[in-house]
């Protein structure tokens, strides 16, 4: 590990550096950038550009605020990507407030206070963009399609239309599932995009699979009991368009994959999985499908260092560092 990645990012552990992690994480999301350009257009653009600078700003500037870095320091690169990652989990039609709120809370709240890139316990754009739905769920009821689209106007920026609340998604067919050709997150529906970044990710050593497939392995296998308490009859079509339209593996391989703040063990790493599988399906008949995709998520990153510890502890070996993974 280099200096610059113990100095900034004491609690990633990997031998790989932070901008080499970040700027992977950065091109894995393209597709799914291109996909939403390509359904939403401009207001996909001005949502994912907006999102990214007030990021960076707002970052810079806690930091000059703090005196945390030195001007011989790298570009933080992770400002980018989780700019970028909140912008794709926002509907189409959100605001430029609402964005900057979400963005805010990420920056300042949940990853400057606890020392900046790396040193945060949990995932920052995870825990703004559930900070919005949690205080503002009007504005992020902003769903459109189609010809929706090309009607764009400058005040629709500021001034959000009348709300409409995620459609329900029982006739949309495979294909639209694969393509992400349905209303829905302007960077979460597409399943192709997705599984192009996880496989890119994959391949650089980005990510950690223990915790995104035994999360959704545990969905596939518990979901038939959650539809019971819903008073629902299951079905594996029903399963399929959960999976792939609630956001489930846009999750699974950007936040449960993230080396920062999920478990670096194998044991713990699959343990947290199948825990924030169980809290997804448990909530679900209850909260709004984004509360109890994210919430479960930010539930395992408080709980990663203990369950690292409880699980180095019960193997009573020699194990690889908490801090670094080595071959």
């Amino acid at each position: 590990m280099s200096a610059d990645t113990r100095q900034l990012a004491p609690f990633i552990h990997t031998e790989k550096n932070a901008p080499y992690i970040y700027m992977t994480f950065l091109a894995a999301l393209v597709p799914c950038v291109v996909n939403a350009m390509f359904y939403y257009g401009i207001r996909a653009v001005v949502l994912i550009l907006f999102c990214m600078a007030t990021f960076v700003l707002s970052d810079y500037l806690c930091m000059r605020l703090t005196h945390r870095r030195t001007g011989g320091d790298y570009f933080d690169f992770s400002s980018l990507v989780e700019g970028l990652l909140i912008s794709l989990m926002l509907p189409p039609d959100t605001t430029l407030l609402t964005a900057l709120t979400a963005v805010l809370f990420a920056s300042v709240i949940t990853k400057q206070v606890f020392g900046g890139a790396g040193s945060n316990i949990i995932n920052p754009a995870c825990a703004g963009r559930l900070f919005i739905e949690l205080v503002w769920p009007s504005g992020t009821k902003g769903f459109s399609f189609g010809e929706d689209n090309s009607k764009f106007s400058f005040m629709t920026l500021f001034i959000q239309k009348d709300p409409a609340a995620m459609p329900s998604y029982s006739q949309v067919s495979l294909s639209e599932l694969l393509s992400g050709n349905y209303p829905g997150f302007i960077g979460t529906a597409c399943f192709i995009c997705i599984m192009i970044g996880a496989l890119y990710l994959t391949l650089k050593g980005s990510i950690r699979l223990y915790s995104p497939i035994s999360y959704i392995v545990t969905l596939m296998v518990l979901y038939p009991f959650s539809m019971l308490v819903e008073t629902r009859v299951f079905s594996y079509e029903g399963l399929l368009i959960y999976l792939m339209s609630s956001s489930a593996v846009f999750v699974a391989v950007f936040f449960l994959g993230d080396l920062t703040t999920m478990p670096s063990r194998f044991a713990s790493g699959v343990f947290a999985g199948v825990v924030c599988g169980v809290l997804t399906l448990i909530t679900k008949p209850f909260l709004s499908p984004m509360i109890s995709i994210l919430s479960p998520v930010l539930a395992v990153n408080f709980l990663s260092f203990v369950l690292d510890f409880f699980s180095k502890t019960i193997s009573r070996r020699q194990v690889r560092s908490r801090e670094v993974d080595l071959p």
